[in-house]
């Protein structure tokens, strides 16, 4: 005796949606946001040291400020990058990577204004 099956129809596989977000993506991102700090923080350096030599020798208020936008942004770029999909959203991420990038442009610009 046979039996005469038909063929199964295979299972459709899901494709990736190109537009979707990607953690991986702002992983990156935020890793290349901390050479950006690696960089604000050198030139924030460098606007202490002139600030210091050139004037009444000692650093103001605001040089403490720009070190602590350049610690809040490594911050912000170290949750970004090492914290996984299930415990930071992908729009908490993409926060956190915009102000790791805010905070590495303004650092120098606050340094400069003491």
């Amino acid at each position: 005796m046979t039996t005469n099956q038909a063929p199964q129809a295979a299972a459709p596989t899901a494709t990736p949606d190109p537009t979707a977000p990607s953690a991986r993506a702002l992983r990156i991102i935020a890793l290349c946001g901390l050479l950006a700090l690696f960089v604000s923080f050198v030139l924030t350096v460098i606007v202490m040291l002139e600030d210091s030599i050139g004037d009444d020798g000692k650093a103001g208020s605001a040089i403490d400020a720009a070190f602590w936008a350049l610690g809040l942004g490594t911050l912000a770029g170290l949750v970004a990058a090492v914290l996984p999909r299930s415990v930071l959203a992908h729009r908490a991420r993409t926060f956190a990577v915009a102000l790791q990038y805010m905070l590495a442009l303004i650092a120098p610009v606050i340094a400069m204004m003491d």
